[in-house]
């Protein structure tokens, strides 16, 4: 069962005529959805996700000149699930997210801290990005206002190109470290820990920069590698690459060979694709090389004197 499509259904038909009655002066700015924190929200709930915080459920957003109309429509909310009880009705533990009622502006300054979304640069960096992911996920079933839509749909727009070639840089720069230097050099030490380290490292630094080469934000660890597959660009192919290097045992040499060529087809496909999209020319199999060419196309001049390195 989704619980998306499961909290649209009962919003449609039985919260939203209810609304439209008992205010009828909010209806023109109001919207509605299911968006933020939780699998339902990225469409990835199952049968193991029931167990907590899962369920009916939606929040309604108020235009900023209709605060005062909070705490009635939040009265008027649980009255109406007291009266009509959903199918299946959200539990919450004592850490989970709170859906309810709030202004739009409300929800984007306490999911991103930004009622409009970020507007520079500095403000983008200091935005976890699995909060940007939560921020446009889920689904806005009615917006009669469109406050909550222009928010959603200027964060849909992605990063400003300068963040995102500081960002393809450092990944470029921590993938070479990780997977093309130092992962042989700790297999020929026999430091097993560090190895580990270096893949997990590597693992997560590819995940990342597909993300990037997508422009689409990547979600909680839980779930970023099951939305990489679903990725239109290197999403299919890296993620099978990185599921067969999950699924290799152990160090010994036909299984080292196996991790350095899936290492190798990775890299390989992520040069190509930086090409592609005219952001690196060099043929260079060490991704410093195209890491270094992207930081020295980056307009903004703070940015573009950050060591290449660093986000």
């Amino acid at each position: 069962m989704n619980g998306l499509g499961l909290s649209r259904a009962y919003f449609l038909t039985v919260a939203a005529p209810a609304f439209d009655a008992a205010f009828p002066a909010l209806t023109s700015r109001m919207a509605a959805g299911l968006v933020g924190n939780g699998s339902e929200c990225f469409g990835y709930d199952d049968e193991i996700s029931m167990d907590h915080d899962w369920g009916i459920d939606f929040f309604i957003w108020l235009a900023g000149q209709d605060r005062e109309s909070i705490e009635p429509v939040r009265q008027w909310k649980r009255e109406l699930f007291a009266q009509h009880p959903p199918p299946y009705p959200r539990t919450q533990s004592a850490y989970g997210a709170s859906i309810g009622v709030m202004t739009a502006g409300d929800f984007y300054t306490q999911l991103i801290g930004y009622p409009e979304g970020p507007q520079t640069i500095p403000q983008w960096r200091l935005v976890p990005e699995e909060n940007l992911a939560m921020s446009v996920n889920g689904a806005v079933f009615t917006d009669r206002g469109g406050e909550f839509s222009h928010t959603r749909s200027y964060l849909l727009q992605y990063y400003p190109e300068d963040l995102r070639k500081k960002k393809l840089a450092a990944k470029c720069m921590a993938i070479a470290q990780t997977g093309q230097y130092n992962f042989n050099r700790c297999v020929r030490r026999q430091d097993w820990v560090t190895v580990r380290t270096v893949l997990a490292r590597f693992t997560d630094n590819v995940i990342s920069m597909v993300f990037l080469l997508n422009k689409v934000f990547r979600p909680y660890y839980k779930w970023a590698f099951r939305r990489l597959a679903e990725l239109p660009i290197l999403g299919a192919p890296c993620a099978e690459l990185l599921r067969r290097m999950a699924l290799t045992g152990g160090f010994d040499s036909q299984s080292v060979a196996a991790l350095e060529s899936a290492i190798g087809e990775i890299c390989a496909a992520m040069i190509k694709e930086l090409q592609n999209q005219r952001l690196a020319s060099s043929d260079d199999w060490f991704m410093t090389t195209q890491g270094e060419e992207i930081q020295r196309t980056i307009a903004d001049d703070w940015l573009r004197s950050l060591p290449a390195q660093y986000e």
